[in-house]
């Protein structure tokens, strides 16, 4: 997959994550790891691509991490229904990083106006978009199509 433009849709809460603490240890890195990075080192030779595990990655995440994503019981998560609604609407002209940037407005819109009308039960939704596609990538689902 290195070279390959990847694309995440990631619908889940992002609370009550432990937070893991990391302490350096200054003996060597265990056996695993070193043979992780050498083969690592291998596909990259390989393919001439560097750091294929991070580039090309076009991620849209829920909600920031330490909040909630809304999901309601009778029409599911907020975020996947605005991204098909976008999608099915905007696909054939616009590419993958402009409609994630779409919902992202759109959920934050819907669940302002959800928490004026009850700021107990609600909170403000921001979706996160995660861009690192390389050489400055355009992803288009169905260009040209228009639909039924």
């Amino acid at each position: 997959m290195a070279g390959k433009p990847k694309v995440v849709v990631m619908q889940a809460c992002r609370v009550g994550q432990p937070v893991i603490e990391v302490q350096q240890r200054e003996s060597s890195p265990p056996q695993e790891l070193s043979a992780l990075r050498v083969s690592q080192q291998e596909a990259e030779t390989a393919t001439g691509q560097r750091n294929f595990d991070v580039d090309d990655l076009l991620i849209l995440y829920s909600c920031f991490e330490n909040c909630r994503a809304i999901l309601f019981a009778h029409h599911g998560s907020l975020v996947i229904r605005t991204l098909v609604k976008t999608l099915y609407r905007h696909a054939c002209h616009r590419d993958l990083d402009n409609l994630f940037h779409v919902v992202k407005g759109r959920v934050r819109r819907i669940t302002g106006k959800l928490m004026a009308r009850n700021p107990r039960v609600y909170v403000t939704q921001t979706p996160i978009v995660m861009n690192t596609l390389t050489r400055d990538r355009k992803l288009y689902l169905f260009p040209e199509f228009h639909g039924i």
